[in-house]
This record gives structure tokens, C-alpha cells and sequence, in this order.
């Protein structure tokens, strides 16, 4: 029971995708899908966006922002923030608002905020990053230590997407590499990564960061699992199990946010 729409929002293109029926009125997941901001799209990580929307209750919009070889930074940030901005224009309020990506994507929700913080626009509710990016430097240790281990990201590819996406700016800038920025003011992270995944230290890095930042940070490390394993819910018990912890954490951080009290939306209404 998932349906699809074309989204055009702030500008950019996307997809909006409710499942089911128990979605809240005015509840958002902002997705922002991974590929190394080289490659994917909202199509491409259906397999995850619809089972969020689920499990949140919630709408999912799903963006489509630029990427390379046509774009380069800034052009994905100044997308996601567009989008954001143009949510908070149409209604919905900032304490019903979820920012989510994975690995690239984990990259640009956490910059998107960092921009938002910059330009004193109130920020979402919570983020949920799913094995982030957290470094186009490609320094942390688990880059050469799970080099062996990690069946989903070539290490020397790893390179060449982040030389293509930051070209002409230095990829240890804090809006390149979250890791190296200040994060104070964020709200409430949930972070989920895989032990043997070459960007495990990313993750490991935005934790510490964030809290010793004043961040409230939940990083969640599955054992053995792949880069976005999520993506493998249905199939793999820890998948369908790490999106159950996802929409948790969503119920809990719209709560401590002050969401109103939830109205289950009763049609498929897109906005």
C-alpha cells in the first residue's frame, strides 16, 4: 500500500511516498539518498524511503538534488536547503520535520543543518543518519582498517567521488566533512552504521563530535552489517529491525520536540 508522486518542491524535483494508512498529518521525513553524490535517486532507494514512511508514519519526501559530473558542491546542499525552506512555507512546522540520509546523504543532512543554523532557520526535530559520510578526506581508520571487509564501497572509488564532488573547495572544510565542523545546536541524532563498514569511523567521529558538542546523539553499531543495510529490510532480520528502531526514535523525538498530538491523516494527500 505505498503511493508515489512526482514532487517539485522549493525547485527541486522528487518523489513524495506515504505507506499505508496510519501516516500523521504533517508529519515529514526530508530523505536524502546516498551514492556518493555521484549516482542514486529517489527510485533508487525506494527500498528504504516507503519502509520509513511506515515506520515513522509519516510522508516521506524524497529529493532529487544535483549531483556530479553535470554539479559539484554546493549545489546539492543549496537544493536540500531549498527544499527544507520551501516545507516550512507550506505549513509544516519545524518540530514535525525529520531530516534522514544515508551516506552521502548522511552527509548532506548534516550540512543541510548546519547551513540551516547558519541562516537562523529553525531546525527539524531530529536527523537519522544511516552509515554518514562524515569525511570527504577519507582519514578515518576504519577507511584502511575495513578496507578488506567492506563489499559495497571500493576505497580508491571513495576517493575519486569526493575529488568530483568538491572540486575547487577543500574537502576538510566543515561543510564537506561534518566530522571536522562545530555541531552545537543540532538536534537529536540517531545514527546507525555497520562494524565492518569503511565509513564506520565516520559515524563513530559525528557521535563523539556531537556530543561533546551538547548534541544528543543515539549511534547504534550492527554488528557484521553492510554498508545501508537497511536497505535489506524483508530479507535480513537486523534490517527490519534497525527501521523499527528508525521510527522509534522518530515517535519519540516529534514528542519531545512538541509536535501536537497526532492526527492519523486518513487519505493519500500530497502538498
Amino acid at each position: 500500500d505505498v503511493h508515489i508522486a512526482p514532487a517539485d518542491v522549493g525547485g527541486v524535483p522528487g518523489e513524495w511516498l506515504i505507506t499505508g494508512r496510519q501516516v500523521i498529518s504533517g508529519r515529514v521525513v526530508l530523505y536524502l539518498h546516498g551514492g556518493g553524490y555521484f549516482f542514486g535517486s529517489p527510485r533508487s532507494h525506494r527500498s528504504v524511503t516507503w519502509r520509513l514512511s511506515r515506520a515513522c508514519r509519516a510522508k516521506v519526501l524524497a529529493l532529487d538534488y544535483r549531483q556530479p559530473p553535470d554539479w559539484h558542491y554546493p549545489a546539492p546542499l543549496d537544493d536540500s536547503v531549498a527544499a527544507y525552506r520551501a516545507l516550512l512555507a507550506r505549513g509544516y512546522q519545524p518540530e514535525n520535520i525529520i531530516i534522514a540520509g544515508d551516506s552521502a546523504g548522511g552527509n548532506l543532512s548534516l550540512v543541510t543543518m548546519l547551513r540551516l543554523k547558519e541562516l537562523g532557520v529553525p531546525l527539524p526535530a531530529a536527523a537519522v543518519l544511516i552509515s554518514p559520510w562524515g569525511d570527504l578526506t577519507c582519514s578515518g581508520d576504519s577507511v584502511r582498517d575495513n578496507e578488506a571487509l567492506e563489499p559495497m564501497i571500493p576505497v580508491n572509488a571513495l576517493r575519486f567521488i569526493s575529488a568530483s564532488y568538491s572540486r575547487g573547495s577543500d574537502p576538510g572544510s566543515g561543510m564537506l566533512s561534518p566530522v571536522f565542523a562545530d555541531l552545537s545546536g543540532l538536534p537529536p541524532l540517531l545514527i546507525q552504521v555497520g562494524s565492518t563498514e569503511v565509513l564506520f569511523s565516520d559515524a563513530e567521529r559525528v557521535a563523539v563530535s556531537a556530543r561533546e558538542a551538547g548534541v544528543t546523539v543515539t549511534l547504534q553499531v550492527w554488528e557484521n552489517m553492510i554498508h545501508v543495510f537497511q536497505a535489506l529490510a524483508g530479507w535480513v532480520p537486523e534490517s527490519s529491525l534497525a527501521v523499527k528502531e528508525i521510527g522509534a526514535f522518530v515517535e519519540q523525538s516529534v514528542r519531545d520536540a512538541g509536535a501536537p498530538p497526532a492526527t492519523v491523516c486518513g487519505g493519500h494527500g500530497y502538498q
